[in-house]
């Protein structure tokens, strides 16, 4: 480490040396140097940017993460800053003539001083652990066995609290693996836009605004300041925002940021650094207040009209690729020569479209007109969910041919035999809903049932 300091020191001082009478001039080296462009910055991490203190860093916390952890987390930060360095040295070195800010030099000491503090924590730390009879790297290797794939270093652990989205990065990377050989068209990149709408995500911040409302968002529903939902608290505590699925339980904290404080709150935690302000203090200095308090008890009513409709959008058409299997637009769909695994899915993104219509409905009311009005129908078929084509009420087992008090009556009795599903499923049970749906009208009716019953 004493040579790396050293080094940087010499190459920062030495400066550039122009040719000419003003070469004496520190004025002079200042204006003829070259500054870093873009590109440089982006990749010089540590003269750029003031990088998170491991040593310090709350959440990883030997209290919190146990002292084997926070030993794994220390050992490769060490190792990622030192290759930064390195990577700074071989750079001035290759560049004499480039000209750094002062501020560009004060982020490079003030990293150093992050480099030995981590230093001196993991050797603090490898101390411990040979006092124990035991030896360091393999205390380091099974730490390495025993961690998820999302977090096989420190930089890693970060990404899960601020540099994450599951949802996003499975996005991208589908869209990666799917137009490897296509260009990605503006349609598709509108898509993206629309699943994540605003300010929020459009910043190069956004990953920033996620790891801060993981951690702060819960201690500003402590103090009173937003209430969130007793469920959408917890979860956001353990991170269900990172799990498949989650806007319909867990919502992304940047949509909590929005939700709660509007989009204006994304530039006020540009100018946020933890490391130096508390939370509370950062919201009296930037006056930031909750435009709305009280959270939803839908995790979905998080979602903008936008983003729902998008999200719609998606449903139907899986929706309508799986409901008809035979269809050229259909061929790709994982399942689709597969009866029972294309009634799951049916189930599956019909109940994703009613739960989404809710919301939009609810936030929208004016947008779930006219998206009601345009929406695509579907054939009078076995819907298991709210029937597509109809305006509330969960109807759609049956073909035409009723009155409408018996409609009335059979549709009373498929929204108890859904009810009852869905609480069976959450019970673990295993029958598919057909299957139970057929068990479960035994119980209205005679063996063998209505005479036009279709399930």
């Amino acid at each position: 480490m004493d040579d790396i300091i050293k080094l940087l020191q010499q190459l920062i001082e030495s400066g550039p040396k122009p040719k000419g009478g003003i070469a004496s001039s520190q004025e002079g080296i200042d204006f003829l140097g070259k500054a870093l462009t873009k590109e440089q910055r982006g990749s010089l991490v540590i003269v750029n940017s003031r990088l998170t203190d491991a040593s310090r860093f709350k959440p990883f916390d030997v209290r919190n993460v146990g002292r084997d952890k926070r030993y794994r987390y220390m050992f490769e930060y060490e190792q990622d800053l030192a290759g930064e360095f390195n990577k700074t040295i071989e750079f001035l070195r290759e560049n004499p003539d480039i000209r750094l800010t002062q501020t560009q030099k004060d982020n490079i000491f003030y990293n150093l001083g992050v480099y030995r503090r981590v230093t001196a924590e993991k050797n603090k730390l490898e101390k411990g652990i040979i006092e124990e009879g035991k030896k360091p790297e393999e205390v380091y290797a099974s730490q390495i066995d025993e961690a998820a794939t999302d977090e096989l270093s420190f930089k890693g652990a970060l990404e899960k609290l601020f540099k994450t989205n599951e949802k996003l990065k499975k996005a991208t990377k589908e869209l990666e693996e799917g137009f490897k050989t296509e260009k990605i068209t503006d349609e598709k990149k509108l898509r993206l836009k629309r699943l994540y709408d605003g300010p929020g995500y459009d910043s190069p911040n956004s990953s920033n605004y996620r790891g801060y409302g993981s951690f702060f968002l819960p201690k500003l529903h402590e103090k009173g300041i937003i209430k969130l939902d007793d469920e959408i608290y917890k979860n956001l505590v353990k991170g269900a925002h990172h799990y498949g699925g989650a806007d319909f339980f867990a919502p992304d904290p940047v949509r909590i940021w929005r939700k709660h404080f509007g989009n204006q709150v994304f530039k006020k935690l540009d100018n946020f650094n933890p490391e130096e302000e508390d939370i509370f203090k950062w919201l009296e200095r930037n006056k930031v207040q909750p435009i709305q308090k009280d959270g939803p008890k839908n995790a979905l009513e998080y979602l903008t009209p936008t983003e729902i409709q998008q999200q719609l959008s998606d449903d139907l058409k899986a929706f309508s690729a799986y409901k008809n299997p035979t269809d050229e637009a259909s061929k790709n769909y994982y399942g689709i020569d597969d009866p029972n695994l294309r009634m799951d899915r049916i189930v599956y993104h019909g109940e994703n479209i009613s739960a989404l219509e809710q919301a939009l409905q609810t936030l929208d009311p004016d947008s779930y007109k006219e998206y009601f009005r345009t929406k695509p129908k579907f054939d009078s078929k076995i819907l298991p969910f709210k029937d597509l084509n109809a305006e509330g009420g969960r109807v759609g087992f049956f073909d035409g041919g009723y009155t409408e008090d018996a409609y009335a009556f059979l549709k009373e009795i498929q929204d108890d035999i859904y009810n009852q599903f869905k609480y069976y499923k959450s019970l673990g049970g295993k029958m598919k809903f057909p299957e139970y749906a057929n068990k479960a009208m035994k119980k209205y009716f005679a063996k063998g049932g209505i005479v036009g019953l279709r399930i």
